[in-house]
């Protein structure tokens, strides 16, 4: 029996027509004229397509072709069908666990990705910059020794990591990591005069020896209690500033803040 399909839009003709030629097969497809009246489609079998000839004739035609049918796996003990790079295959069936070797890649993975989001979440503000996360209160002057038994900056580290809030990892503040504190809102109302670390490579005397070192502003990397050497340091205050705003005040500078001077740590983690 044959059937015969009545167009009664343009709309309609539109949408059968790339239907109709979609179904071409193994065939060249050409474009379908839709005679007057309608369309009469062949009368195809279960699992038979309705193909498009090079002469517009339509036909039927198997739906799968040697090439495209799936290979049997009841044949195959213990598969399933499955395709791989486009190839239908038949594939072992899983056994309904995880092969030790992949579930350890698979927490590798996991653990990877979860430290990369941890360090992302960490970086905010102006970057990945240590804040501002206390102070060491007790005053000390230029030549900064910690319980370690080390004087210098390894020193200053080592008494700002007895802060409470600061902990492992925690150092005197550079006026940078000062300033990243600032912007990122991180400052508490008020930090009183403390030490940073600042190196600015000015020379206010002719008397600095040894000159050009980046020694002069920074009490010879907080190894130097006094003044002979015409070196000194650097502190900061988070303060009201005259414009009636909060803002740091860095100090330094020969006579302005001598190496012999007593002043607690700005710590950052």
């Amino acid at each position: 029996m044959r059937r015969t399909i009545f167009l009664t839009s343009l709309k309609t003709a539109l949408l059968a027509v790339p239907l109709l030629v979609g179904c071409g097969g193994n065939t060249t497809i050409q474009p379908v004229v839709v005679p007057p009246g309608g369309i009469t489609l062949p009368d195809c079998t279960d699992g038979q397509l309705i193909a498009v000839a090079a002469d517009r004739t339509m036909s039927c035609t198997q739906a799968l072709t040697a090439g495209l049918a799936p290979p049997d796996c009841s044949t195959v003990a213990n598969s399933a069908l499955n395709a791989y790079d486009g190839i239908l295959e038949c594939m072992p069936k899983g056994a309904g666990g995880t092969n030790a070797g992949l579930k350890t890649i698979i927490n590798k993975v996991k653990m990877d990705t979860d430290t990369i989001e941890s360090t992302i979440n960490q970086i905010s503000g102006g970057g990945a910059s240590a804040r501002y996360c206390g102070q060491y209160t007790t005053p000390v002057n230029g030549a900064i020794t910690g319980n370690n038994g080390v004087t210098g900056v390894a020193g200053a580290a080592n008494l700002c990591q007895t802060v409470q809030g600061c902990g492992a990892g925690a150092h005197m503040c550079t006026v940078y990591e000062m300033y990243e504190s600032a912007a990122a809102g991180t400052l508490p109302a008020t930090v009183a005069k403390s030490w940073v670390h600042m190196i600015s490579w000015q020379h206010n005397s002719t008397s600095q020896n040894p000159a050009a070192n980046g020694l002069a502003d920074n009490c010879s990397g907080f190894t130097y209690p006094t003044g002979d050497k015409f070196w000194y340091g650097t502190t900061v205050e988070w303060k009201t500033a005259a414009t009636g705003q909060k803002a740091l005040h860095f100090a330094s500078g020969p006579n302005v803040v001598r190496c012999s001077d007593t002043n607690p740590i700005a710590c950052c983690l």
